[in-house]
This record gives structure tokens, sequence and C-alpha cells, in this order.
């Protein structure tokens, strides 16, 4: 009974509609995207990470979760940022993909790891040298994993004594793609009694070279996309950050919407990738209870933000 009520809170904190009151469309009978709101949070949103020194390697990479919900900032474990019946998809590479190298290490001097959107997990490679193979092999293995950065972390005595491979060669795996200018973990953490702080050398980063065409979640046909530009639309319902660029946790999201007490249920959403200075920090899924298409997605972005991969989808099975 204790379970069955834990599920029931975790719904109803995802699909309880907590938006301001949104701007009036034109026709006076439908509100339209508060693309000011969202642009706002988008500029406030911390979800970058990466792998943290006292980790241990191997860890299971996350479901997709939320990271705000109308303009509601919300953190990682909390039932609020739950999505229910969305998971990591177990389906892992038949062969090797290839790889372009985004950016290169700085030899022996001081470097600095991948602090960025969408950070799965980590491993371990053998460090007798440096073995981009082992990582990107790695890579090749967690579902979702689009990049990879490989760097030696030193001072750290859980990596060199407790932990079982006994390698300083991290290799961590993300499902977006990342720049040089997202190294900003230099170490610098003291690791309990231990005096000399953790250090970062020879960070490098590599990137699969074709990007898949999303799976269009049941239920749904695809109406545009990708595009740089989001929708702006009547119907409008509330908006979602997600962790990472996931079609189908956006489509849970839209299924699980309250009904608008004029339009109903969810019937289209916009997902799309924010960009600030050129970085990835969110991303975001807009739902409507009006279906619509590419003629209404015109917005760019404004200011230090730009809109990325732009794709709308409208349900084309109502129940």
């Amino acid at each position: 009974m204790l379970s069955l009520l834990v599920t029931l809170n975790i719904l109803a904190a995802v699909t309880t509609s907590i938006c301001s009151p949104a701007k009036a469309s034109p026709q006076g009978d439908s509100s339209i995207t508060d693309i000011t709101r969202i642009f706002s949070v988008a500029a406030v949103v911390d979800q970058k990470s990466g792998s943290k020194a006292t980790d241990p390697p191997g860890l299971p990479a996350p479901n997709p979760f939320l990271t705000a919900l109308d303009g509601h900032l919300l953190s990682q474990g909390s039932p609020e940022s739950h999505i229910p019946s969305v998971v990591l998809s177990s389906t892992r590479q038949a062969a090797r993909r290839a790889y372009t190298q985004m950016f290169d290490g700085n030899g022996t001097g001081i470097d600095a790891a991948v602090i960025g959107t969408a950070y799965l997990t980590y491993t371990v490679v053998p460090n007798s040298t440096y073995n981009v193979e082992a990582c990107l092999d790695f890579c090749d293995s967690v579902p979702g994993c689009k990049f990879v950065n490989l760097y030696y972390e030193f001072n750290n005595y859980l990596l060199d004594d407790v932990f079982k491979e006994n390698s300083n060669l991290k290799c961590a795996a993300f499902a977006d793609y990342h720049t040089a200018h997202e190294k900003t973990n230099y170490g610098g953490q003291p690791l309990e009694s231990h005096d000399n702080l953790t250090y970062i050398e020879h960070s490098s980063g590599y990137a699969v070279n074709s990007t898949v065409q999303p799976i269009t979640p049941a239920r749904y046909r695809q109406q545009f996309g990708p595009v740089n530009t989001a929708n702006i639309a009547g119907g409008y319902m509330g908006f979602a950050f997600v962790d990472r660029y996931d079609v189908n946790a956006c489509a849970q999201l839209c299924n699980l919407r309250e009904n608008d007490a004029v339009g109903g249920r969810c019937k289209f959403f916009n997902i799309w990738r924010a960009e600030v200075n050129k970085a990835t920090t969110t991303y975001t899924c807009s739902m409507y209870y009006l279906e619509t298409d590419a003629s209404t997605a015109t917005y760019a972005g404004q200011g230090n933000l730009d809109v990325k991969d732009s794709r709308g989808y409208t349900l084309s099975d109502i129940q």
C-alpha cells in the first residue's frame, strides 16, 4: 500500500501543471508559448556534471530525469524529478562506431576534465598507454553514449589503491557532444586525510561521427525537424527541462500532463536543445493541447541563448 501511495505521489508531482498564466493568443481561446519564462529558467539551470573523485567506476547510467518543471528547478533524485515509465534503452552497439577527436589533451601539463550536460557514467581503462581504443569501446557499450572524455586523474588514492581496476585513466561517457571550452574540472579535491589535491592531465574528447534520427515514440508522428527554431504556438500547457535530449521522455511527459480545462489532453510536444554561449545547458520539452507544425517554429533564441535540434511530434492515436 505504501509503495502504491509513493507511486501516485510521484505521478502527481510530474503531471501537475504549476506554470504561471500564459499570454493570451490572438484568438483569445488558448495560451501561447511562454518563451520568456523558458528563457529565464534556461539561463539559471545547472545540470552540468561529470565523474566525481569519490565515485567508483562502472556505476549504472541514470534513467532520464527532470531538471525543471514549469519554471521550478528540481534536484536529481527527488521524487518530482522522476519521469514514470521512462528507462534508459538497453540497446548496445553491435559493432564499433566511427569517432572524431573533438579536442586533444595538453600532454603532461595541468589540464581539465569536461563538466557538461547529459553525463552518464565513467570507467577506468588500462593506463600502461593512453588507451583511446578502450575508451571508445566503452562508449559503444553504454546505451545513449555519444561522446567520451579521456583523462588522467592524479592524487586520487581511491583510483590508485582502493578500486579494483587500479588505474587513474578515466573515460567519462556523455549522451551529448562537448567541446574543449567545457573543460572546467581541474581537480583540486582533497580526499579524506590525504593532503595532496587531485589534478587532471591530458584530457581529450571523442564524438560519434554520425547522429541517428531519434525513434518516433509510439502513438506519435514527427511533424518537423531537426531545425534551429522552436515553436511559438497556441494551446500551450507548460514546459519541462530534461537531463538529456530524449524524445521518449518528452512524449511521456506529454502523455502524463494534466488535461487542460479548455483543450483537454496534451497532443503535441516540441523538444529542443538550449545553448548558452554556444554550450548546451538544457533540453526543453514544451507541451500543447493544439496540434501545430513547422510554420509556428519561429523562435531562434535571444541574447546568448540559441535553439538547436528542434523537433515537433503530434499525437496520432488520441484515446
